[in-house]
């Protein structure tokens, strides 16, 4: 049935599926926060670092703000406290030295393989009630429904 037919039919609530999804994705956020503590970090922490982990380029203050989600003034803020706990520094960009990006320290690639690794056994865990096919079906739609978002967000 389609997803038309199933809202024509009120058999589907229009708030049900977003609210699952962002409760879903906020408790995951949060049992990863609560696993990650020990280690000093906090879920805006792990996250950049694990953003800044991922690109093949050092990213501007402003490009770890959008990646993340938030705003300008609040990345300082983020920024200023992972510099002061030894996680990231800032340096000058070698196309504009009036540019400064976000480089990981030593301590933090050291720590990386940890966060990653507590990362996939909290996925593990939660995924292991679904079979191999129900999760490569929440995949593709997840994906689809994220297209379609990007596509209306442009």
């Amino acid at each position: 049935m389609s997803y038309k037919s199933l809202v024509n039919n009120g058999l589907y609530n229009m708030n049900a599926f977003p609210m699952v999804l962002y409760e879903t994705a906020a408790t995951w956020r949060n049992l990863l926060d609560k696993r990650l503590k020990p280690l000093g970090l906090s879920q805006a922490k792990w996250r950049a670092l694990l953003l800044l982990s991922m690109t093949k380029y050092p990213l501007t203050q402003i490009q770890l703000a959008k990646k993340l989600g938030i705003e300008a003034p609040t990345i300082v803020g983020l920024i200023d406290r992972l510099t002061k706990e030894g996680w990231v520094i800032r340096q000058d960009a070698d196309y504009d030295r009036r540019v400064k990006v976000i480089c990981l320290t030593e301590k933090a690639t050291l720590t990386l393989d940890q966060i990653q690794n507590t990362a996939e056994e909290l996925s593990k865990e939660l995924l292991a009630p679904l079979s191999e096919a129900e999760l490569e079906a929440c995949i593709a739609t997840l994906q689809k429904i994220k297209k379609t978002a990007e596509e209306s967000y442009e």
